[in-house]
């Protein structure tokens, strides 16, 4: 507080009158710790330097102190297309508050943050100080103090379900795929999906799967070759593409039909079954270049019927040749591309 003298002298004889007049102080321009949350962006974004120098331009003066009570912090994402770069500016204050958030967008690049990270980081340190508090006039009650207002949210705050909610996208995918227990190993084949992951729903998931190369030899002579068909549909309450990485945890159900065909024996004999499987899969890829997934599944079947396959000796005795266990693996890996 300064203290201003005011002299009051009046025409002809008369008293020199001093009086102190108050006058407040000016609150100094909110200074601010700059914090800068590169992420997972790649490649590595780092522009607070730039930023600092182009507020203090835009300002006229230095924005940014080490030990300063409010915080600016700067948090870097990719957009949904995996293009844009998106900036999430948070103004914190002395207690630890958000008092206000606002997200501005640009191009691929680093560099194209410049220009509106300035315009929105200045304009959020050159809001109005709050006036010091006039000094209470010499009453016998006390004053009643005003009651503390709450800042105004930002016109552009993101509400929570916007900030949780993810945007939906689909993948096709092709791999090579292997069991252990659906029939005798080794065997191997193709494998196709289709994953669906709407906005605000649980992933849904459609494979193929088709496996060859599977041989059992028989005592003496003779052999069995087996061949399987099986299609299958599940929901993935955990499906999220999120930082180039996706994962999904699905629960399903999966139908097959499997063919036995023995080889050098009297009589030949060709068996067909169906099977019906509850399954659960865990799946994981990396956005490797552009739409492009790399990934691999590792998914268990409980197939309700264990089939079994028998042949005779030459004695006509009865001999277990394979039997489908239940749970059996399910391996893979694959290649998928991004839809949308």
């Amino acid at each position: 507080m300064t203290w201003m003298f005011q002299v009051a002298l009046p025409f002809g004889s008369g008293v020199l009158a001093l009086e102190l007049v108050p006058v407040p102080a000016t609150a100094a321009p909110p200074v601010a710790v700059l914090v800068w949350d590169g992420g997972q962006v790649t490649p590595a974004c780092d522009r607070s330097a730039e930023l600092a120098r182009n507020v203090a331009a835009y300002l006229g003066r230095d924005a940014f102190e080490a030990d300063a009570p409010l915080s600016i912090r700067i948090g870097l994402r990719r957009g949904p297309d995996d293009r844009a770069l998106i900036a999430d500016i948070s103004k914190v204050g002395e207690d630890g508050k958000v008092i206000g958030v606002r997200s501005v967008s640009a191009g691929g690049t680093c560099e194209t943050l410049d220009d509106p990270l300035t315009l929105v980081v200045a304009l959020m340190l050159d809001a109005p100080p709050e006036e010091a508090p006039p000094a209470p006039a010499p009453t016998a009650e006390p004053p009643v103090p005003p009651e503390p207002s709450q800042p105004d949210p930002l016109e552009s705050d993101p509400s929570p379900e916007d900030t949780n909610s993810e945007p939906g996208f689909a993948l096709i995918s092709a791999g090579l795929g292997s069991s252990a227990g659906l029939l005798p190993f080794p065997n191997y084949g193709p494998r196709l999906q289709i994953e669906l992951k709407p906005r605000r729903f649980w992933g849904i998931s459609l494979s193929g799967l088709a496996l060859v190369g599977s041989h059992t030899d028989l005592p003496g002579s003779g052999s069995i070759d087996f061949r399987l068909i099986q299609a299958g549909a599940a929901l993935c309450p955990l499906d999220t593409l999120r930082d180039r990485n996706w994962f999904a945890l699905c629960a399903g159900a999966e139908i097959a039909w499997i063919e036995a065909d023995g080889s050098g024996l009297s009589p030949h004999r060709r068996r067909t079954d169906w099977t019906l499987s509850p399954s659960l899969q865990l799946q994981a890829a990396r956005q490797v270049v552009g739409p492009l997934l790399l990934g691999g599944m590792l998914g268990v079947s409980f197939p309700i019927s264990r089939n079994r396959y028998v042949y005779r000796d030459i004695d006509g005795s009865s001999h277990l040749a394979f039997e489908v266990a239940s749970p059996a693996l399910v391996l893979g890996v694959f290649a998928a591309f991004k839809l949308h």
